[in-house]
């Protein structure tokens, strides 16, 4: 019997880029004659607005009795996969967070990682390798060109790449839409930051040991303006309660810059010795915006020649 292929993504929870990656990547592959569905468990986070949900993308329900393959976007870390994904059945990995390409490769799994700014600019380049573009009606374009907005913050972050920039353009002139598409689409993610901050630090927190520079627990959060967030300081403390160490990565697209908050001394001494800036009570301000992968390629690279130094 011939195997349905479920695509899937994290364990906690989804970005516009998964989202955007997974349900593409659905429509490529049925058009090459597979069985396909999406499933998730986990929660989709602040960058999937409901301007975005309105496109009338929806997951599928599985019979998961019958032989089932999977297919992993946007994680490659195995102890971040969904669920209720068996290891052993995992056929594709497509990943921009490098680290373990050699631990797919062992496993014999066919793995697409490597460091760019958006999965949504790996899967249309999947449409062009396979000249199927015609597939790209306008909810589609709008999904990926979601996707790389949010993961390049507006194509402005230190990881865009040429490749990145040519996907969304391309995107663009296919739907037909206007220059001013992207600042809508920022707009409906954080207008309502305010009142569901909480759990927009929830749903966009790693709890992942990465290197000697970071606390364990990490958060990120995008707005459009720092103020947003340092009028709400107090609640961002109250909602890290709990941790003994932890920071937050504050993307303001406004300035373009990041600013990292921290809850302790040591989280406060180690950023500063990562980038070799002297923080302020409350946070350390970066000259650019940098994502949170960013600062963890950027904290594993300096671990390493800490060892060699030593």
């Amino acid at each position: 019997m011939k195997k349905q292929i479920v695509i899937t993504s994290g364990r906690k929870y989804i970005d516009i880029d998964a989202y955007a990656g997974i349900f593409a990547y659905k429509k490529l592959l049925q058009s090459l004659g597979y069985e396909v569905y999406v499933v998730t468990t986990a929660i989709l986070n602040e960058s999937i607005p409901e301007s975005i949900k309105k496109l009338g993308f929806t997951f599928d329900q599985v019979d998961f009795e019958r032989p089932t393959e999977y297919i992993v976007l946007d994680v490659s870390h195995p102890d971040f996969i969904d669920t209720f994904v068996p290891e052993e059945d995992i056929i594709e990995i497509i990943d921009h967070h490098t680290g373990y390409e050699e631990y797919w490769k062992e496993h014999g799994v066919k793995a697409h990682i490597e460091f760019i700014g958006s999965i949504a600019t790996i899967i249309f380049e999947m449409f062009e390798k396979n000249k199927k573009e015609d597939l790209l009606d306008t909810s589609l374009c709008k999904l990926l060109m979601a996707g790389i907005l949010d993961n390049t913050l507006n194509l402005k972050s230190g990881i865009t790449t040429s490749r990145d920039i040519s996907a969304y353009q391309k995107l663009m002139r296919i739907a037909e839409l206007e220059k001013t598409w992207g600042d809508s689409y920022f707009q409906d993610c954080y207008q309502d930051l305010d009142s569901n901050l909480e759990e927009y630090l929830k749903n966009d927190t790693k709890i992942e040991q990465v290197s000697s520079y970071l606390p364990e627990v990490f958060g990120q959060l995008i707005t459009l303006d720092i103020n947003d967030i340092l009028k709400n300081i107090d609640r961002v403390k109250r909602s890290f309660e709990g941790y003994e160490e932890w920071m937050l990565n504050v993307i303001s697209l406004r300035d373009g810059k990041s600013y990292l908050f921290y809850g302790s001394t040591s989280a406060k001494e180690r950023l500063e010795a990562l980038f070799s800036k002297i923080a302020g009570d409350a946070y350390l301000e970066l000259d650019d915006c940098m994502l949170r992968k960013e600062i963890m390629k950027l904290a594993r690279e300096r671990d390493k020649i800490k060892v060699y130094e030593k």
